[in-house]
């Protein structure tokens, strides 16, 4: 899965790397190929970028979250014109596994949330780039001098939220932050499965609930459920999956214990031993699942994981500065 990486001014190597190199600039060859950026101009474009940016402009490396390798760039600015257009590169030898229609879902995520209506983009009509936009729910305004003008108006985008992981592994507490911030419908799964005293709704009187919050324009979805998860993945636009260690999981179901919350009708009084005996088997019996539905739909839905709380906590920093 991909990644946004905020990049420090020293992991400037890698723009100067793919920049410098023919085949990942080749769509640049009717502005001129290849870009010349040497060290010294780096403290300057950094300022600009990174650093006073005024709203006006957003820059962030794509990064594979498994191995921690950069693979290419997206950006967005405002031209001359009032418009901001976007921008994704994904290195050459990297390309074909879906980095560019990740991050640019991402980007486009990242700029609605800053507050931007709309994003555009020129692209040479011979570039393979333009699928990627295309994808990522981009439209066609017209067609000149070989240079093809895109555009998504991104208020326009409906948000709809799946958030999965083991219990006990943050992802109830991550959805609530992220209601808070998009002023997005929650939905939790155990409450629509529980009930006060203890008992469950049957799985008509379920599915019923749940059809009719996927019937709405936007929500956020906290639960697994493996059950109906493919039905969640096929009508949502973005998933966010927690997937951290069992020991980290197991302390933090049992640190609720005893505890008022919204995503449970009920207080519980212990550690359950069939619920503990889930989580220890969640990445066995559970994960592999999930990541099967997560693989099938990663061209199409942007997928974000978090392996530790701390990623979680990021995420919304940088989203929600």
């Amino acid at each position: 899965m991909t990644e946004l990486y905020e990049p420090e001014l020293k992991d400037l190597w890698f723009r100067q790397r793919f920049m410098a190199d023919e085949e990942t600039m080749s769509y640049n060859r009717a502005w001129g190929g290849t870009i010349p950026f040497p060290e010294s101009a780096w403290k300057a474009w950094y300022d600009r970028w990174l650093v006073h940016h005024g709203n006006r402009r957003f820059y962030r490396y794509l990064r594979e979250d498994a191995t921690g390798e950069f693979v290419g760039e997206v950006a967005y600015h405002e031209d001359g014109r009032g418009i901001f257009l976007a921008d994704v590169i994904v290195e050459a030898g990297r390309r074909g596994h879906g980095y560019g229609t990740e991050g640019l879902k991402l980007l486009c995520a990242a700029a609605y949330a800053h507050g931007i209506d709309e994003l555009w983009d020129e692209v040479a009509e011979d570039n393979p780039a333009v699928g990627i936009f295309l994808k990522a729910g981009f439209r066609q305004v017209h067609c000149k001098d070989g240079i093809i003008t895109l555009r998504k108006d991104l208020r326009t985008a409906p948000r709809r939220i799946i958030v999965i992981g083991s219990p006990g592994s943050g992802k109830s507490t991550f959805a609530r932050r992220l209601r808070d911030r998009t002023g997005l419908p929650l939905y939790y799964l155990d409450m629509m499965f529980h009930r006060p005293d203890g008992t469950s709704v049957s799985g008509e009187e379920f599915d019923g609930k749940l059809a009719r919050v996927l019937e709405g324009r936007e929500w956020i979805i906290d639960g697994n459920y493996q059950r109906t998860l493919g039905r969640r993945f096929e009508t949502c636009t973005e998933v966010f999956l927690f997937d951290l260690p069992v020991q980290q999981c197991l302390e933090g179901a049992a640190s609720r214990i005893g505890k008022a919350r919204e995503d449970m009708p009920w207080i519980e009084k212990e550690f359950d031993p069939d619920f503990r005996q889930f989580i220890l088997d969640f990445p066995e019996n559970q994960l592999p699942k999930i990541r099967k539905l997560t693989q099938q739909y990663q061209d199409t839905r942007t997928i974000t994981v978090f392996h530790a709380r701390e990623e979680a906590d990021a995420y919304l920093r940088w989203l929600f500065p």
